[in-house]
């Protein structure tokens, strides 16, 4: 799911810059993407959670870590929303854009956190 979310991320701020994307693109992307995460998964190495608090859940925990790099993403996506206009012109609101990096940066952290979790933690 990750995967889907950095490719769709892309291709929002390519709309917003009104570049749009040949289907060889699309393809590069989708296979770079995809290379990216398997060479990461073979890297990884999986070290173990630290002792989770008694009664901790998966989903209330995934979703904490995901408002909390959401909230980072905020900060960084809004700057560099703020200084790029400047270089790349767009029509789209300023709110609109950095909201989209949020937004990304939740869905793709939620995911993976989640699917650390799970495999210590109940739902």
């Amino acid at each position: 799911m990750p995967l889907a979310i950095a490719v769709l991320w892309v291709a929002g701020v390519a709309g917003f810059r009104d570049y749009s994307l040949e289907p060889i693109q699309w393809l590069s992307l989708v296979a770079l993407a995809f290379a990216m995460q398997v060479v990461g998964n073979r890297m990884q190495r999986r070290r173990p959670l630290p002792p989770m608090p008694e009664g901790a859940r998966a989903i209330p925990l995934a979703a904490l870590v995901a408002s909390i790099v959401a909230g980072v993403m905020a900060v960084a996506g809004g700057l560099l929303e703020w200084i790029t206009p400047r270089y790349f012109p767009t029509e789209v609101s300023w709110g609109l854009r950095t909201l989209w990096h949020v937004a990304c940066a939740f869905g793709a952290s939620y995911c993976l956190f989640l699917r650390r979790l799970l495999q210590v933690l109940p739902a």
